[in-house]
């Protein structure tokens, strides 16, 4: 059983499969770096880079975030959720 980083991780890798490159990924090493890059950068998406996709494009895995309070030490927790599907994005840079 893989430990669960954030909510509908099984939905994101299975998108995150057909979208890259190399199927084969070591899953605690991409959900630390999701959750590396929605904590450094503050957005609500995680950015597939054009050099690991399939198609050459970037694209963005929406997630939402939720920050916590545990009730009985009130330590400040954050929990990410994944929204859905990838979309594309497509600039100059690009092609």
């Amino acid at each position: 059983m893989e430990k669960e980083y954030f909510v509908q991780q099984a939905a994101f890798l299975d998108d995150y499969k057909k979208e890259a490159k190399d199927e084969t990924i070591n899953v605690d090493q991409l959900a630390d770096q999701v959750i590396n890059q929605l904590n450094e950068t503050q957005e609500d998406y995680y950015l597939m880079s054009g050099e690991v996709a399939k198609d050459g494009n970037s694209h963005r895995f929406p997630f939402s975030r939720r920050v916590y309070s545990d009730e009985n030490d009130g330590t400040i927790n954050t929990e990410y959720t994944y929204e859905g599907e990838p979309y594309v994005l497509q600039t100059e840079e690009d092609k």
